[in-house]
């Protein structure tokens, strides 16, 4: 991982073949290659970046917190995402679940002051996380190829989407909607992405680095993890089509199963 954008000439020289698990040689497309070979360099690039920005300041910025600090910031927008996860429960036919993200959000940003307290969660109403992602997933909308982002890092269109479209549903976004203009607004909303990334940043440090010690290659276990993590995507369309058919075989039986 010690590689330079520099090299990716070289990396336009690989193969565009690979070995298989019997020892053969398999071959890959022109297209897969290309974008193999891009999505080394944009992770090599996004190494580069966080080994010299965003990781020195994630380590500072754990310095000076303590941990409850940061379970507090943690919290807070975890909290700003409930919107998201009402809209995306409905949206995936989950009523009682949209209900209780919309309460929670109510009884978190008050009690909760603002979401830094967890206080729904004692009161029984656990978090029902969802995204649009899954919605999408849900519906049977393609994943798309694995492809490395520049600072988001790794990605694929449809996550893309929903990572967007979620972003939207945000409180903060709408509350700072109209004063984008302003430099106080414009402010605010560039130091609370800020805030809220570096925060992750600080809470992976040890994850990550236990990841680079252990690899070989770190931008395939990356890869590798990213998409095994995916996996729990797959399962959706082919529930919803399961149920559509059990519909149409037993007479429109709309009895829900428990998950």
């Amino acid at each position: 991982m010690k590689k330079s954008l520099f090299l990716i000439p070289i990396l336009f020289c690989a193969t565009a073949c690979t070995t298989n698990p019997n020892g053969t040689k398999m071959k890959i497309s022109e297209e897969e290659t290309k974008l193999e070979v891009y999505n080394r360099a944009m992770f090599n690039f996004n190494y580069q970046v966080d080994k010299m920005v965003l990781k020195p300041v994630a380590k500072g910025y754990k310095a000076i917190t303590t941990q409850g600090i940061r379970n507090r910031v943690t919290n807070f927008f975890n909290n700003l995402e409930e919107p998201a996860y009402a809209i995306n429960n409905l949206l995936q036919g989950e009523v009682s679940d949209s209900g209780k993200s919309l309460v929670r959000f109510g009884i978190n940003s008050t009690l909760g002051l603002l979401g830094t307290f967890d206080v729904a969660s004692g009161w029984g109403l656990e978090k029902k996380k969802n995204s649009f992602d899954a919605t999408m997933a849900l519906y049977c909308t393609p994943d798309g190829p694995f492809i490395v982002m520049p600072i988001i890092g790794p990605s694929t269109p449809r996550y893309l989407i929903g990572w967007g479209v979620d972003a939207m549903a945000d409180p903060l976004y709408w509350t700072l909607w109209d004063k984008q203009d302003e430099d106080w607004g414009v402010g605010v909303s560039y130091g609370a992405t800020a805030l809220k990334y570096i925060n992750k940043r600080a809470e992976s440090i040890a994850l990550l680095d236990s990841l680079e010690e252990g690899s070989v290659d770190f931008y395939a276990t990356i890869k590798t993890a990213f998409l095994q993590n995916r996996q729990k995507f797959q399962s959706l369309c082919a529930k919803k089509n399961n149920e559509t058919e059990q519909q149409v075989s037993y007479d429109f039986d709309f009895d829900d199963e428990d998950e």
